[in-house]
């Protein structure tokens, strides 16, 4: 965006007031007290200070300090340095001497006018202000040449000398002028510092326009009842004054003032309120020092309830927004500000690197030599056209993993309408880094932070909090952050609300909750969630409470518990025994989930890279490829199942782990032509070989000289998505030990080998009560989820991939979050309810099922290790449309629940239990996912590099849709992997639109009934035809009570007995489907490879799908071979003799589920 174009003088400053003296000799220029300097006297007076100047051999682009207290002699040293034809170094009296010494260095300055402080400026030369004055010679300089050269502290806190040009600085006060309507009679009050830029707009915009300055001393500044009476004594009709200073004044007690000026960082909205009323002007102004005071503006007026803008383009200015590739953003998008326009500057001081760093030519202008500088502020721009500022992109920070911006949050505290300033820091808390905000307010913590939890993912809140009445400032006029931080900060519940905990069980809970939060004291009705609790402290509170309690408690009675009472009563329900402990040292095996993975794999080849996972990170400075090849050896050493391979023996499946050996990291060019997308799509479907491949690797692509691409390539088998956090943890503990700076890895407490046989152990005690109530939860409903509009189904499920994503603006994640809340839920109902109810709709059901992962590292000893922790839990949803949006969200948040309290019935059990085995078509029972991502995330950090994400395409779509939800910054990203296949773009696209807009309208009027939603009424509604007569599932094993066809030929008695073997059943009818009677994917494999080697065949494993039945596969076995009467008969002896002992074979191998990506 572009601001309106403004012609300016291309003259000099000095000449500009020399032109006003020549004019009106006798105006007053500079004004303090009882003593006045006319533009004469000022003219003159710099005059002689810039012959004494030239005479010490100061010229044209020299650059001369100016050391002078807040008197008119101020004016007249920076109005002589550059008449002499230098520019001026504004060096503030008031910093300590060690400071001006270094800037006095910094800048190499000989000569420096004003008085010496402490030795600062020893072995330079030091001149006064003359008294005297002289006659006025034309000024040397040039619009090319120095005016000024203001020192700004950056990220690092070295001091960085910022070098304005005439032109910047002619143009700028020529468009302030215009702006904020300075003339001959404006009396504009001189608050700011000389060493802030503001100190232009104050001082010497008004002379540029022939005004007045009113040079507000050291008392004025400090004091509001003096600065009050200045004002009043000197007719002040313009002040300019930095934010914090704003709500320190009586707007009532400066009648005479008509325009106030603010700017420097972010401003109150009630301060807009407060300063316009009367008919004052308002006006914020925004800009980087290396950009000549500002380069966007904003006036406002009447009551202001949001946060100020800092509004649009400046006269001659342009802005952009970009994101890290400089490319531009959307609107409502996160972008860094680019700033261009005649009001650059030249660069850096002495810094050529740093200038071409920040300083960059413009690509979005055809002109040559334009340039735009990279300010590191990040903005996005709002639906009026105004900029809105969040804060240094330097001030970025990881919180549990998450990038947080320090300025969005202090945006979000100022949005309240009784905040008036805000400051967030960042510091080390019990659990890690944690945020502190130090807020100007009326305000009690508890509202701060319920304000808070309303707008902000639960890991931007912050985590402590210091309400003040003001809050300190340095002689700048910005936030004196030392002074702030070397404050006390209460805790996320200074005090407990509400009653004190009642039963041994709820003072337990809080004695844990307290010691983990740090803080006194938990009323028993206090939220967990809402006072600094999150995903990794529910955790650790469930690994601590299991400690103190003895109970089975498990994270998601933390999720629904949410108080000390809530939480005690979850305890108290729970098993007296607590977990079954973990036996360490047990040998490799496979989990069902693995087992199911490897079946996909060794019978389905468009399966093979379904199953993939990848991930990227982009590494930018200077790597030690062999310190992070050692590095990856070492975390493959310590995570036992990266060294994993899965070989199969008699078409069973097993686990074996490779001793530790380098890990091969080949560094890679791109080829010509090939993108980085593509390469990393490419390599993410190239299928493992699981009985021979480690099942990961990884790649190093060299993207520039001191750019990396790191890829990671996994099989789920043997990585889940939380695996890829702890990976990085991992990865960069073991990079730090091999540059030198760390200690090795430690072993970890167990092995993936060792969770099975825990899960196992687990399961025998509960998975027949567990499969019981799914099979009982499940029947009747629907066996099929089909949408109107899809493709007619391919005869084998195909696997291919295409993806349709959007993302909500912070305001609907925030209705979201909120309603969540509100309801004792989690986001992830909410999510699923509106996808649920689409869903519904445009299928004509009135209920469904869909199912969702679920974690299972219910043991502290598997937290930190990496592994396919995932199990599939098919959630039956049913719809009222009679009812509220709210309803819905309930119902899926108590679904949710339900199916994490019955963990230890694997999909593929609840699949045979209800006799849907046998499809090739598509996933039996659940062929649309859900999936929120609940982890926070994974971010890597090398040491001395900085990583960003590089996205990877989804190598495959196990299902017809899955829908993915994860919250970042704030805003909620949706999308949707789905089988192109199954349903176009087109078709998907529509899905995923209607569940923004019920999400936005389910959020805004959660209690209104669903059907009277427009978002509802605008969902494609499909049909069933007759609801009565779609398929739905039952419980299996339907033929008691009939008479059983019992197998009547030779080939059917022959598969009847290995039936009988494989699956431990006594007998099955010859009508009976191998899936009914519980065949799994697994019992398939071995039932294959007995039959071919009982009957001399070449019977395959998709044959068994095709002819699911013992009478279907004897007669498509008796079609395509005749093996001998006699040589049958001896193997059916053989097999029966063996019967026993595969038998518990088998039933040792629980049959597997699938799972996402």
């Amino acid at each position: 965006m572009t601001g309106p174009e403004l012609p300016f003088p291309q003259e000099c400053l000095p000449d500009l007031v020399a032109a006003h003296a020549r004019r009106r000799p006798g105006a007053p220029a500079v004004v303090q007290g009882e003593r006045t300097l006319s533009y004469a006297d000022l003219v003159g007076r710099a005059a002689a200070l810039a012959a004494s100047l030239r005479a010490h051999g100061v010229g044209a682009d020299d650059l001369v300090g100016v050391c002078v207290d807040r008197r008119p002699d101020l004016v007249v040293a920076l109005l002589g340095v550059q008449a002499a034809g230098a520019g001026y170094v504004p060096l503030d009296p008031a910093l300590p001497p060690g400071r001006l010494r270094e800037l006095a260095a910094e800048a190499r300055l000989r000569v420096v006018v004003g008085t010496p402080v402490g030795g600062a400026f020893t072995g330079r030369t030091v001149l006064d202000v003359p008294a005297g004055t002289a006659l006025w010679q034309p000024t040397p300089a040039t619009l090319g040449t120095t005016a000024y050269a203001m020192f700004t502290s950056g990220s690092t806190g070295q001091p960085k000398g910022a070098v304005i040009e005439h032109r910047a600085l002619t143009e700028k006060v020529t468009s302030i002028a215009e702006f904020c309507g300075f003339d001959a009679a404006t009396r504009c009050l001189a608050f700011a510092s000389i060493g802030f830029d503001a100190s232009v707009a104050d001082m010497l915009a008004p002379l540029a326009a022939g005004g007045t300055v009113v040079l507000a001393g050291d008392a004025e500044r400090a004091d509001p009842t003096r600065l009050y009476r200045i004002c009043a004594e000197q007719s002040v009709d313009v002040v300019v004054l930095p934010p914090p200073i704003l709500p320190l004044l009586d707007p009532g007690r400066l009648p005479g003032v008509r325009l106030v000026v603010t700017g420097g960082e972010a401003t109150g909205p009630e301060q807009v309120g407060r300063w316009t009323a009367g008919g004052r002007r308002f006006i914020s102004v925004y800009g980087p020092t290396e950009a000549t005071v500002l380069v966007t503006w904003f006036e406002g007026s009447g009551e202001w309830t949001r946060p100020i803008p800092i509004g649009r383009p400046a006269a001659n200015h342009r802005i952009h927004l970009v994101d890290d590739a400089l490319r531009e953003v959307g609107p409502g998008e996160i972008g860094e500000v680019l700033a261009g326009g005649p009001g650059l500057g030249r660069g850096y001081l002495f810094d050529a690197a740093r200038t071409a760093q920040r300083f960059l030519p413009d690509p979005f202008s055809g002109e040559p030599g334009e340039r735009l500088y990279r300010t590191g502020d990040l903005a996005r721009w709002l639906p009026d056209g105004n900029l809105e500022f969040l804060g240094r992109a330097d001030r970025q920070v990881k919180i549990r993993g998450q990038r947080i911006e320090l300025g969005e949050v202090e945006a979000v505290l100022r949005r309240h309408p009784d905040v008036d300033l805000a400051s967030v820091q960042v510091r080390a808390g019990p659990g890690g880094q944690e945020l502190v905000a130090y807020v100007a307010t009326g305000l009690d913590v508890a509202q701060l932070r319920d304000h808070c939890h309303r707008l902000l993912p639960p890991a931007a809140v912050p985590a402590r909090m210091r309400t003040l009445p003001a809050l300190p400032i340095t002689i700048n006029g910005k936030i004196d952050t030392e002074r702030l931080a070397a404050l006390d900060v209460a805790g996320p519940a200074a005090a407990p609300s509400g009653e004190p905990p009642a039963t041994d069980t709820e003072r337990l809970v809080a004695q844990a909750w307290a010691a983990l939060l740090d803080v006194p004291a938990v009323g028993r009705d206090d939220d967990f969630f809402h006072h600094g609790g999150h995903s990794i402290t529910a955790m650790r509170l469930v690994a601590d409470l299991r400690e103190r309690l003895g109970r089975d408690l498990a994270i998601e009675d933390v999720l629904a518990g949410r108080t000390p009472r809530g939480i005690a009563a979850r305890a108290d329900a729970a098993a007296r025994t607590g977990p079954a402990p973990v036996v360490r040292g047990r040998p490799p095996a496979l989990s069902p989930a693995q087992q199911r993975l490897w079946f996909l794999d060794r019978y389905f080849p468009a399966a093979a890279s379904a199953y993939n996972v990848a991930f990227a990170e982009r590494l930018t400075g200077p790597l030690d490829v062999a310190a992070l090849a050692t590095a990856l050896t070492a975390v493959a050493e310590r995570q036992q199942i990266l060294r994993w391979r899965i070989p199969e023996r008699d078409g069973v499946p097993y686990a074996v782990a490779d001793p530790p050996t380098p890990v091969p990291l080949p560094v890679r060019d791109l080829d010509p032509g090939t993108d980085l997308a593509g390469h990393l799509a490419a390599h993410a479907t190239t299928p493992f070989a699981l009985a021979t491949d480690t099942l990961w690797r990884a790649e190093l692509i060299r993207t520039g000289a001191d750019e990396h691409v790191l890829a990671v390539y996994a099989h789920h088998a043997v990585f889940d998505g939380w695996s890829q956090s702890l990976f990085y943890a991992d990865l960069a503990a073991a990079y730090r030990a091999a540059l030198g700076g760390g200690p090795p890895l430690p072993p970890l407490p167990a092995t993936y080998g060792d969770y099975v046989a825990w899960r196992a152990d687990r399961s025998r005690r509960r998975a027949a009560a567990d499969l019981d109530w799914w099979l009982d939860h499940l029947t009747g409903a629907p066996a099929v989820l089909r949408l109107p509009g899809g493709r007619d189904r391919p005869a084998e499920q195909t696997y291919t991939s295409a993806t349709v994503r959007t993302r909500l603006d912070r305001a609907a994640t925030a209705a979201l979050t909120d309603l969540a809340a509100g309801l004792g839920a989690t986001p992830a109902a909410v999510v699923l309810a509106a996808f649920a109810l689409v869903l519904a709709r445009r299928a004509g059901l009135p209920d469904l099922v869909v199912g969702t992962p679920t974690v299972d590292r219910r043991a502290a000893d598997f937290e930190p290790m990496v592994g396919f922790f995932i199990e599939i839990a098919p959630l039956r949803l049913r719809q009222t449309p009679g009812a509220g949006f709210a309803a819905h969200v309930r119902a899926a948040w108590e679904e949710l629940l339900a199916a994490l309290a019955h963990p230890e019935a694997p999909v593929e059990r609840i699949v045979g239990g209800l006799g849907l085995g046998g499809l090739l078509d598509r996933s039996p029972l659940v062929q649309v996912l859900f999936n929120m991502y609940t982890f926070d995330e994974p971010r890597l950090d090398l040491a001395g590099l900085t990583a960003e994400p590089v996205p990877v395409p989804a190598p495959g779509s196990p299902f017809d849709l899955t829908l993915y939800g994860i919250t970042r910054d704030g805003r909620l990203r949706v999308e949707i992997v789905f089988n192109p296949d199954v349903y176009g773009e087109a078709l998907v696209t529509e899905v995923l639109a209607d569940v923004e807009r019920l999400l936005r309208a389910g959020t805004a009027d959660p209690e209104r009934p669903v059907a009277e939603l427009p978002a509802w009424t605008a969902v494609e509604a499909g049909t069933a035809g007759d609801v009565s007569r779609v398929a739905r599932v039952n419980r299996a094993g339907g033929r008691a009570g009939l008479p059983a066809a019992r197998p009547a030929t030779a080939t059917e008695r022959r598969i009847a007995s290995v039936w009988c073997d494989v699956l431990g059943v006594p007998e099955v009818a010859a009508t009976d489907s191998f899936f009914d009677v519980g065949g799994g994917s697994l019992a398939v494999a071995v039932v294959q490879r007995q039959l071919n080697r009982l009957l001399g065949t070449s019977l395959r494993v998709v044959d068994l799908f095709h002819h699911p039945t013992v009478r279907a596969l004897a007669a498509h076995l008796d079609s395509v071979s005749a093996p001998g009467e006699d040589a049958g008969d001896e193997a059916v002896e053989r097999a029966a003799r063996r019967g026993a002992l595969r038998r518990q074979r088998v039933q040792r191998r629980p049959a597997a589920e699938e799972e996402p990506r």
